[in-house]
């Protein structure tokens, strides 16, 4: 017979949840260490590159109670979607655009799951569509958006493309914080490496702030197969420190 040693450890064994007094730990919650540290109003701009069906510009639109949301999807169907569940809400703001390191065109592999849909990847089931592509720096130019406070991307391995297409920006630091999902290792075309993403990041002068999300092999095996790495500018890193 196990002796429980409090009644927190018996809720969290009859509940399957954990309890944390005061706050969680750093890394549990990206909202809630941003909060932490700079308040959720202080995100007054957000681009969600790679919006699918918009899933995360509604979960920022509730985490970011001030934030303008500029979602980007390039498949047409996703889009659909996306701008029907945003709708309501008149702070989102869907663009029928892919992001990459320089403007045109590309194709695009769309999987019949929507998430996989990918430049990089194509799979037999897929279909291909042509798609228009802005880089970050020059969609904020043409709205006159001098800062982005948070830049998330989820484009299937895409994702140091849509960075060089943000060099400018991350040159002078006008992206406080870049959310990007990466691998362990550029083991699959599906992942940016972390030491590449990590690489390319401190050479703009970003630092890791967390990770989150972290996902272990669908197949049972003891390894993570992917995470979000939250990065931030240099100039956020020292505390005290305050968005501007």
């Amino acid at each position: 017979m196990t002796l429980l040693k409090s009644p927190k450890e018996a809720i969290e064994r009859l509940t399957g949840c954990r309890i944390y007094r005061g706050t969680l730990p750093h890394g549990a919650d990206c909202f809630v260490d941003i909060d932490r540290r700079f308040g959720r109003r202080a995100v007054r701009v957000a681009f969600d590159v790679g919006a699918n069906i918009g899933q995360t510009a509604l979960c920022y639109a509730r985490e970011f109670p001030s934030a303008e949301i500029y979602s980007f999807e390039p498949v047409a169907a996703s889009f659909e979607k996306l701008a029907a569940a945003t709708r309501q809400v008149a702070r989102i703001h869907p663009c029928k655009l892919g992001m990459g390191s320089e403007a045109g065109e590309a194709t695009i592999h769309v999987n019949p799951t929507s998430t996989m849909s990918s430049i990089k990847i194509s799979r037999p089931e897929d279909h291909s569509e042509v798609i228009a592509i802005e880089t970050v720096t020059g969609f904020a130019q043409a709205h006159k958006i001098e800062s982005i406070d948070l830049l998330k991307i989820d484009t299937e391995g895409y994702d140091l493309e849509v960075l060089a297409g943000a060099a400018p920006l991350l040159g002078r630091q006008r992206i406080h914080f870049v959310l990007s999902e990466c691998g362990p290792a550029a083991r699959s075309d599906r992942f940016v490496g972390f030491g590449a993403l990590s690489g390319f990041m401190e050479n703009f002068g970003y630092r890791l702030f967390g990770i989150y999300g972290q996902q272990p092999e669908w197949d049972g095996r003891n390894q993570l197969l992917f995470w979000n790495a939250l990065f931030i500018c240099e100039k956020l890193v020292a505390r005290g420190a305050r968005l501007a």
